[in-house]
C-alpha cells in the first residue's frame, strides 16, 4: 500500500481546481492543501508536476475504486475506534468504515459522514479527485487516509454555502451572515475510497 505523502502538486492541483477553491490557511500545513496564496508562487510548476489519478472508478467487486491507492475492505476499522485513536494518539492514518451522509453537488469533490457522537466529518480528497454526485447518501464506503485537524476560515466556510447554492439549494442570507470566524474542526483527507456498489 503507498505511503500517504502530500507534496506542493497535490496543493496546486487541488488549489486550482474548480469546485473547491479552499482558500483557509492551515490546511496545507494540515494536508489537503487549502492555502491559495501557494497557487501563485508555484503555478508554474504546474504542467511539470500533475497528478495522475490511479484509481478512477475501477472495479473492485462489490465496490468501486477512486484514488491514488489500491486498497482493500478487509481491515477498516470504525468510525468509534477512529474517533478513539485520534483523541488518544492526536492522529489517525488508516482505513475507516463509514456511511456516506452527503456528497459535493457542485463536482464530487468532497464528501461528508457523521461520526459516533452525530458529528458531521468533511473528507476532502486528496488532489481533488472526484466521485460521482450520484452517489446516494447512506452509501457504504472505505475511506483511506489521514484525520486531522483543520481550519475551516470564512472565506471557505461561505464558498461552501456557495456550492450548494450552485447545486440548487435554498441558501438564506442569514447562513451567510452567521458565519464570522474560522472554524477548527476534524477533517479527513482521504488517499482513496471504496464506494460500496448499489445492490439491484
Amino acid at each position: 500500500m503507498k505511503k500517504l505523502g502530500f507534496g506542493i502538486s497535490a496543493l496546486v492541483a487541488f488549489t486550482v481546481s474548480s469546485c473547491c477553491f479552499c482558500s483557509h490557511d492551515d490546511a496545507a500545513e494540515e494536508g489537503h492543501g487549502h492555502d491559495s496564496t501557494a497557487v501563485t508562487e508555484e503555478s508554474h510548476h504546474e504542467e511539470e508536476e500533475e497528478v495522475l489519478l490511479a484509481f478512477d472508478g475501477v472495479d473492485k467487486g462489490d465496490y468501486t475504486l477512486y484514488g491514488h491507492s489500491d486498497i482493500t475492505p478487509e481491515g477498516a476499522t470504525t468510525i468509534t475506534a477512529m474517533i478513539t485513536e485520534m483523541e488518544t494518539v492526536g492522529s489517525f492514518n488508516n482505513k475507516v468504515s463509514v456511511k456516506i451522509a452527503e456528497v459535493c453537488q457542485k463536482a464530487g469533490c468532497w464528501i461528508t459522514f457523521n461520526d459516533d457522537k452525530g458529528n458531521s466529518v468533511r473528507v476532502f480528497f486528496r488532489d481533488h479527485f472526484t466521485i460521482p454526485i450520484e452517489t446516494p447518501a447512506g452509501t457504504d464506503a472505505i475511506l483511506y487516509g489521514s484525520m486531522i485537524v483543520d481550519t475551516l476560515t470564512v472565506d471557505f466556510q461561505k464558498h461552501l454555502l456557495d456550492d450548494a447554492k450552485e447545486a440548487g439549494e435554498e441558501i438564506p442570507q442569514s447562513e451567510y451572515d452567521a458565519i464570522t470566524k474560522d472554524k477548527i474542526e476534524k477533517t479527513f483527507d482521504c488517499e482513496s475510497i471504496l464506494v460500496k456498489k448499489a445492490v439491484h
